[in-house]
């Protein structure tokens, strides 16, 4: 039996697709009151509701030991994929309990009831680009001369713990996935893109960094645990593209004018006076947002297009199916 972290979030729930077509007997992890429609209303859209019916539910909390304990009993597998997704720097109590405690909980749970195999989700916010490497690799590291998010530091400290695991006798796997590109229920930190690109008038950056489709992370999760790829990392990435290319396609597909591009000065200008809006606890830009978004990262995916056999989706194309569910969804 799997167990899923993360069961009702974005990517949980499309792990929870991809493992039911699969057979796995999948145990999953929700909140207290935690809404499953969404869920239910993706297997019913891209699969069966009896599927769904299948899935055990375990009502259970990262920071609740003794809970969380017994709702690990007769697992073989688990797939973490919880987490505080939240680029407000002043959220860092929040982002760091989920990220970083409550992933080392799992594991220390993992280790003392036996558990045999861990899959983690990392995020490529945690590789910073090699002077000497053309694109961002699995051997790139985490540079701690650069600016970070608090949500980048805590995933960093979160796959430390998962490591210290292997060390004592775990079997891990980490997939680092890109920009993640889905459609749940219109609600979650990667659908913002929908409601940004559809304003009539907005701005956007010439920075570049990587894509994938939801249903490709779920796939590749799921097949390298299957075919055993235990004590490697994994980035998942369908292509490289500029925020300004990500929002014209949309705005083209939904006849809105082009973007207009914010040109480094004058955001750079944006970040320096916004810190006024952090005192009062206002929108703010931090440094590291400032470098994402005028960033032109590359990652590469070539290690995991030469360890299993998956054409990715083309962004333009996931880009068009979640969309569509994006508007189905608002209507």
């Amino acid at each position: 039996m799997v167990f899923v972290t993360g069961a009702t979030g974005l990517i949980g729930s499309y792990l929870l697709l991809e493992l039911s077509k699969r057979g796995k007997k999948i145990r999953a992890m929700k909140r207290e009151n935690s809404d499953l429609s969404a869920v239910k209303n993706l297997f019913a859209e891209l699969s069966d509701s009896n599927a769904f019916d299948k899935i055990e539910w375990v009502e259970t909390d990262l920071l609740d030991i003794p809970s969380l304990s017994a709702s690990l009993q007769g697992i073989k597998t688990i797939f973490h994929t919880a987490g505080c997704v939240e680029f407000d720097d002043r959220e860092k109590k929040l982002i760091h309990q989920t990220n970083v405690e409550g992933t080392g909980n799992l594991v220390n749970l993992a280790i003392s009831e036996k558990i045999p195999e861990f899959v983690y989700i990392s995020s490529i916010a945690v590789l910073d680009e090699l002077p000497e490497e053309k694109s961002v690799n699995e051997n790139s590291k985490f540079d701690t001369e650069k600016a970070h998010s608090e949500y980048a530091i805590s995933k960093k400290k979160g796959e430390m713990a998962v490591w210290r695991g292997s060390q004592e006798g775990l079997k891990v796997l980490v997939v680092y996935p890109s920009v993640v590109i889905g459609s749940l229920d219109g609600k979650r930190a990667s659908e913002k893109i929908f409601g940004l690109a559809s304003k009539n008038k907005m701005f956007a950056t010439e920075g570049i960094t990587g894509y994938t489709d939801v249903r490709d992370i779920a796939f590749c999760m799921a097949e390298l645990a299957e075919k055993d790829v235990w004590g490697q990392g994994f980035i998942i990435n369908s292509e490289n593209k500029s925020f300004a290319e990500i929002f014209n396609f949309l705005r083209g597909k939904w006849n809105l004018i082009p973007v207009k591009i914010l040109s480094e000065p004058k955001l750079k200008f944006i970040q320096k006076t916004s810190n006024i809006n952090r005192i009062f606890r206002g929108k703010y830009m931090s440094k590291a947002n400032y470098h994402a978004l005028t960033g032109k990262a590359k990652y590469s995916n070539q290690k995991i297009k030469e360890t299993i056999d998956r054409n990715f989706i083309p962004v333009n194309e996931a880009l068009d199916f979640h969309a569509e569910r994006w508007k189905k969804i608002q209507s």
